[in-house]
């Protein structure tokens, strides 16, 4: 979920605030203008008080480790500032962000550009025809470079810069912003959508949120997709080429629209979304000074996971805390099998040891899924018996087997049964208990608050 967490080397630094002399106030021959003794003392206190109000400001803490670039402020209350109230005293341009929109990479992608555009290689010193059609084509990699439809480049990366925006389509998603093709090292081609963070948000919002869920609810969710996609910019490696995937690995980002596999058009955005993102632009959640990874899932099933149960870098902030409002999620509780002989298969294929026959003859649990902790077992297989935690046995069943890590196992004759809550990793913000929340008319800071304990909101201008 998560992409290398290498620091990237930024330059945004805080302009410092000068400060000039003004003229000499006290000259030759105007002493009584001022009052005499009475006016140089209080001359003097003045001096006095603003010499202390400027090193007051001086051993404050002036550095957010990704803030730097923008002047903050900490939200007062429980309740959101209008957009149009937070006005900028540093002029900053809004942040960029590179979503890998074919995550994995494959063998062709197809490309439809309308409109007018400038295309450029990032690799060569190569130029292309002013008429390039690029409607409708197929996208491909050869040892050469990449080929876009029958034209053969040279190029191995390369830059689709549209005047309008968005006219861009990439296997039939429609984007904004620009393009970046890659021919990967592996002979496959990678799409990477380059576009501002709040334009990004407006897809993000709706990719993750139902539209039907209260204000509150997705004004959070457009913190937290903020927050989650400016760490993971800082973070990322300085090499790398895009900062987030567009799939659950990181946050899931649709576009403007698509296509379903029925070929229906279907909005990635809306108006509301964009409201979402509008009344809270620029708003980040903060522990500490500094952003940190804002993880969140669909459904606790009733309490969020200990952070640190799952992800070596989740900040401290991200305890266990009780869930009352999300039972209303078709997840909340589930049952789910699998045969006894994949199961066999699947939960011991990390064993050293295991043989291709091998017999589990019982799941032993360990761990209760309770209190913020996540299920542990031990398999035993006769000279074997490895231990494995919720998490582990979720990523090696077969997607949709176990929604969450949180479940107990049952072995049968020809089958396992699994019963477990929650939708996720359960770590962090609760999206239908976010839902709950804003129905029982918690506002959108109070929401935040209660799955992000001690959390600051931050409002950065730009």
């Amino acid at each position: 979920m998560k992409n290398s967490t290498n620091q990237a080397e930024r330059n945004w630094a805080v302009q410092p605030c000068l400060f000039s002399d003004s003229e000499p106030v006290c000259k030759s021959g105007n002493w009584k203008r001022f009052g005499g003794w009475r006016g140089l003392f209080f001359l003097l206190l003045g001096i006095l008080l603003l010499g202390m109000m400027v090193f007051a400001i001086w051993i404050m803490p002036t550095e957010l480790p990704l803030l730097q670039a923008f002047v903050a402020a900490k939200v007062p209350g429980r309740s959101l500032p209008r957009a149009a109230d937070r006005k900028p005293s540093v002029a900053m341009d809004e942040p960029k962000i590179r979503v890998n929109v074919t995550p994995g990479g494959e063998k062709s992608l197809t490309l439809d550009v309308r409109g007018k555009f400038r295309l450029v290689s990032l690799d060569r010193e190569e130029r292309f025809p002013a008429d390039l059609s690029l409607t409708q084509i197929l996208v491909t990699s050869t040892e050469r470079g990449l080929k876009l439809g029958s034209r053969q480049t040279s190029s191995s990366r390369i830059e689709i810069q549209p005047v309008d925006s968005p006219s861009i389509r990439v296997n039939g998603h429609l984007y904004r912003g620009r393009i970046r093709l890659f021919r990967r090292t592996d002979g496959q081609v990678s799409a990477v959508n380059e576009l501002p963070l709040e334009d990004y948000l407006g897809s993000v919002v709706d990719s993750e949120m139902p539209a039907k869920f209260p204000v509150a609810a997705r004004q959070a969710q457009a913190i937290v997709a903020r927050t989650y996609a400016l760490y993971q910019i800082e973070h990322v490696d300085s090499k790398a080429v895009f900062d987030l995937h567009s799939s659950q690995r990181s946050q899931k980002y649709l576009g403007v629209e698509y296509r379903d596999a029925a070929g229906r058009r279907l909005a990635g955005e809306s108006q509301s979304s964009r409201a979402a993102v509008q009344e809270t632009r620029g708003m980040v959640c903060t522990w500490k000074n500094q952003v940190f990874c804002t993880y969140y899932s669909a459904v606790c099933g009733g309490r969020t996971t200990d952070g640190r149960e799952v992800f070596k870098d989740a900040a401290e902030l991200l305890k266990s805390v009780p869930c009352e409002w999300c039972s209303e999620s078709p997840h909340y509780r589930w049952t789910t099998e699998i045969s006894r002989e994949e199961f066999q298969r699947r939960a011991l294929r990390a064993a050293s040891n295991s043989k291709k026959n091998t017999m589990i003859r019982a799941v032993h649990q360990i761990k209760e899924p309770g209190r913020g902790g996540i299920s542990r077992f031990e398999l035993d297989a006769g000279d074997q018996r490895p231990a494995v935690s919720g998490v582990e046995l979720r990523d090696r069943l077969p997607a949709g087997i176990l929604h969450s890590p949180h479940f107990h196992a049952k072995l049968e004759k020809e089958r396992v049964i699994f019963e477990g809550r929650g939708h996720g990793h359960g770590v962090g913000f609760c999206q239908w208990g976010a839902k709950g929340m804003a129905e029982t008319g918690r506002t959108t800071a109070e929401i935040l608050g209660h799955y992000f304990p001690g959390v600051d909101l931050i409002a950065l201008d730009y």
